[in-house]
């Protein structure tokens, strides 16, 4: 202690936790890391909005019940304007103090990626007074003009990622999660998130200012991430000293009571059926990816826990809208779960059994995907034009994602056999089939946005907007004669019927164009309380939602 004391020059008047020289390689870390959980597949308002795009469906979310006390939206909104968005512009400010082009660059592409996001959800939001020193109670500004400066922004980052005189004196490696530093991935996931962008804004086009030429320019280039390349936050199965699995998982493997239900309309469409989804563009065509996407836990001739909302042999979910009086009921071991793909958990071997302590937790959070690249190309060739094949780019952007799920599976359990080569051509022949009887342009825009959609199962923001911007693909809004039908009967054994059981469905509400503001926000800052106490249906759109 004397020695302590003796050796050194020691001053009470300072804090020696205060930070004062920032580590820029840290900070690099922790603002993906901050950014990648703010819209984290199965947290926050993700463990909600799954719902919305009919990917699943949960008691909390029946007939889009959200409101704006739901601590999830706030979780969302909260961490991005107190952590995300906070990290991002510091990370730009020490990237272009010391000329390093690659750091500021890509805190310019998650600055928009987080920004985008939250605009596609809430509209109008705070952003030109955003993280200013003094401004307690920021504005909201325009959709359509943040669009606008982030599309600036973007370009920006772009010209960081390809200026060749930049010093880059900041050593990047293994602090950054993404991409290991490499400058010519950033660059791909920029244009990627730039075509996004335009491809979001494309009905509203005229409010965004050169983008014909911007989208013209970029195709040109065609410079955009591919398989492998995905901007996508990594997760592990350590568990300590901070646990890294994936949120998602660890709240349907390892929490109290599950939550998340496969909706029975999604289950239909990969399954080729029509008992609720009677127009079904891709009815008879079965998908490979059904059992890395969801996992029985029963078979086909097992009883359930209770009796249940909708069975199809081994499948077991719950109905939006149902009046069946069973969602209620416990079906822990019985319930359909999701799967090794979305969230590292088990892989459905048709088998059955409880999914308990299996898996580890090992899959990403999708941000920028590869598969969504011709996808949103063959959009552009049926809705806007723009040359090419939208058949031929549908069937890569199935490939692209089937490599995904591939991967994802092969890196969370070895043992785990991948969708081959035969299945995938099978599959692809009901689909394109599909396509070619698809009579007009927006009825193969169609196919295409429901391909889009199963691709992304258990990625809500991306779809949500697809279904906004596209109409597609359709979702169950209760049947004409206001009727849901189940293959097997509403009972504990396993029943399967000769004609479906029809029982009644609940009015369904009118789809939520738009989320609410938080409590958090509406409550603590009179400048945003444009669309406090009004109903979901009744708020302004997102400028790029013309319908």
């Amino acid at each position: 202690m004397a020695f302590s004391l003796t050796g050194c020059d020691l001053d009470i008047n300072q804090d020696p936790y205060a930070v004062t020289d920032l580590d820029v390689s840290q900070l690099l870390t922790c603002t993906e890391y901050e950014v990648g959980a703010t819209f984290s597949e199965g947290y926050y308002i993700n463990t909600h909005l799954e719902s919305y795009v009919q990917h699943t469906t949960s008691r909390e979310v029946d007939n889009y019940s959200l409101v704006a006390g739901y601590s999830t939206l706030g979780n969302t909104w909260d961490q991005a304007y107190r952590y995300a968005i906070k990290n991002c512009d510091e990370l730009i400010k020490q990237g272009d103090a010391v000329n390093d082009a690659v750091y500021a660059g890509i805190g310019r592409v998650l600055r928009v990626y987080t920004y985008m996001n939250l605009v596609d959800l809430w509209g109008d939001i705070p952003y030109s007074e955003a993280n200013v020193a003094g401004i307690e109670t920021p504005k909201a500004d325009a959709s359509k003009d943040i669009y606008n400066d982030l599309l600036v922004v973007i370009n920006q980052a772009i010209a960081n990622f390809k200026d060749t005189s930049a010093d880059n004196p900041l050593a990047i490696g293994a602090n950054d999660l993404f991409y290991g530093g490499d400058a010519a991935k950033w660059l791909k996931a920029a244009n990627t998130l730039k075509l996004k962008l335009l491809v979001q804004s494309r009905k509203a086009k005229a409010d965004i200012t050169g983008w014909q030429t911007e989208l013209n320019a970029l195709l040109t280039e065609d410079n955009f991430i591919g398989d492998g390349e995905d901007l996508q936050f990594p997760h592990s199965a350590t568990k300590t000293p901070s646990d890294e699995r994936k949120f998602g998982y660890v709240d349907e493997y390892e929490g109290g009571q599950k939550s998340v239900w496969i909706n029975p309309w999604f289950y239909e469409v990969l399954n080729g059926k029509t008992y609720n989804f009677k127009q079904n563009p891709l009815a008879g065509v079965v998908d490979p990816r059904i059992p890395y996407y969801y996992v029985n836990q029963i078979t086909a001739t097992a009883n359930a826990n209770n009796e249940t909302d909708y069975r199809d042999g081994a499948f077991v979910s719950i109905f939006t809208g149902s009046n069946s009086g069973k969602t209620s009921m416990s079906q822990e071991s019985a319930m359909t779960c999701i799967g090794i793909y979305p969230v590292g958990g088990k892989f459905d071997d048709g088998l059955g059994g409880s999914v308990a302590g299996k898996g580890n937790g090992i899959a990403p959070d999708r941000m920028l995907q590869a598969y969504s690249v011709p996808f949103m190309k063959a959009e552009l060739v049926l809705t806007e034009g723009v040359a090419g094949d939208a058949k031929q780019l549908l069937e890569q952007g199935i490939r692209a994602s089937i490599a995904h799920v591939n991967s994802v599976a092969k890196a969370s359990d070895a043992t785990v056999p991948a969708i081959t080569e035969t299945q995938i051509t099978g599959f692809l022949l009901g689909v394109n089939s599909a396509y070619d009887n698809a009579a007009t342009n927006d009825k193969k825009l169609e196919i295409v946005m429901t391909e889009k959609w199963v691709a992304n199962f258990f990625n809500s923001v991306e779809a949500y907007n697809d279904i906004r911007r596209t109409g597609y693909p359709v979702l169950f809004k209760g049947n004409d004669d206001r009727k849901i039908y189940t293959p097997y009967d509403q009972t504990q054994a396993a029943s399967p019927l000769p004609q479906p059981l029809a029982y009644d469905c609940a009015v369904i509400l009118d789809y939520p164009r738009i989320m609410w503001y938080p409590d958090s926000e509406t409550q603590l800052n009179n400048a945003n309380i444009n669309n406090k106490n009004r109903t979901v249906s009744a708020y302004t759109n997102v400028f790029w939602d013309v319908q």
